[in-house]
């Protein structure tokens, strides 16, 4: 089990304003198999808010939404992650500051470019955290 901090834009959000493909099922399998946390900006309901408006969107998802905590920062984005916890990153496109040696802790999604990514999240974080 691993810490996964999760982006949104690109991530979950796609750029059309729809819903990323395999959304439901990618955060079924973060809060039941690691602890996911949002890395956002954005407040909790802010969050809820900007999906509301998907053509998917249902209480399901509603309530797989809420149950990823909201993580605080200012400044960079890594300010919010714990370096010293077995943590995955999963983000689009972090800003260059956002990224200062964390590369290895990345995991790319876009779901933008691929609309297979955040299955294939799944199985890369699968393999690194040896399962």
């Amino acid at each position: 089990m691993a810490v996964l901090y999760l982006g949104i834009e690109g991530v979950l959000l796609c750029g059309n304003g729809t819903l990323a493909p395999h959304a439901g099922e990618f955060l079924r399998w973060t809060i039941e198999r690691h602890t996911p946390f949002w890395l956002t900006s954005c407040t909790q309901a802010g969050i809820v808010s900007a999906f509301k408006g998907c053509a998917a969107w249902d209480a399901e998802l509603e309530a797989l939404f809420r149950a990823v905590t909201t993580l605080p920062w200012t400044g960079t984005k890594t300010a919010a992650i714990d370096m010293d916890v077995d943590f995955y990153w999963i983000d689009a496109n972090p800003m260059p500051a956002d990224h200062h040696d964390r590369r290895a802790r990345w995991v790319e999604v876009d779901a933008n470019v691929f609309p297979g990514a955040l299955l294939a999240a799944m199985t890369v974080v699968d393999v690194l955290c040896g399962g």
